[in-house]
């Protein structure tokens, strides 16, 4: 089977690669002088967090390089991760209903630059340059598609087809050819699986071992290489 990655593109604004139909590719000279001189790149080291829940939510980000992981803390402590997002991808979505404090915590998982562009002057270039509002708003339709998908699979599937349909999604997502294979490029841990899953860890252990016994997969340290994901795809649907 063929894993289907993310189209790149190339961001107008600083010329990163980004995934197809982010907010800075294909603006033409107008658009980018209008965001040229408000956008500020920001680095953050492995493991640094970006924003804590509850901060003061004064403007979007955009990946540039690296991935960020994003949080939801429950009262007792036990954290979960929303989703992982990668170069091309929006972070502070409560900026668009006019939050005044992110909902959730952002850490990047690897060391990563931010584009970062304060809410007011976004709001102000949007009035002046509609066809970006266009582009934000079908970014924000694909979240929402997103979040739908996510929410109907965690309450539909058991926890071995949760952790099947994340590995297919992931393989889809962050998968590279590897001796017969697909190896996920992409370093999770087996308590970052259960935070994705919203289930134990001792149960994404358990898990994981079944899938290698069964022949679905290997595991080589923290690498998760994908044998089959014919059987993946079926156990995750």
């Amino acid at each position: 089977m063929t894993i289907i990655m993310d189209k790149e593109s190339i961001c107008s604004l600083c010329h990163c690669h980004i995934k197809e139909n982010a907010l800075f590719t294909g603006l033409n000279a107008r658009q980018l002088d209008a965001f040229k001189d408000v956008v500020v790149i920001s680095s953050h080291r492995k493991r640094e967090v970006i924003f804590m829940e509850g901060d003061e939510c004064g403007g979007l980000y955009i990946i540039r390089t690296g991935r960020v992981k994003i949080l939801r803390s429950s009262s007792q402590g036990k954290e979960q991760i929303i989703k992982i997002l990668k170069p091309g991808d929006l972070l502070g979505f409560e900026v668009f209903y006019d939050g005044r404090v992110y909902k959730n915590t952002a850490v990047a998982m690897e060391e990563c630059e931010l584009c970062y562009i304060d809410k007011n002057i976004f709001f102000q270039i949007l009035e002046k340059e509609p066809s970006v509002a266009k582009k934000l708003i079908l970014a924000m339709g694909e979240e929402l598609n997103h979040a739908y998908e996510r929410i109907g699979n965690l309450g539909l599937l058991n926890a071995r087809e949760k952790l099947a349909h994340l590995l297919f999604t992931l393989a889809n997502e962050y998968g590279v050819k590897s001796d017969g294979g697909v190896k996920l490029n992409l370093t999770l841990s087996r308590l970052e699986i259960a935070e994705l899953l919203g289930i134990t860890q001792e149960t994404s252990i358990r898990l994981l071992k079944s899938f290698k016994e069964d022949g679905i997969l290997d595991i080589r340290r923290k690498e998760i290489i994908i044998k089959s994901l014919g059987k993946l795809r079926q156990l995750g649907e």
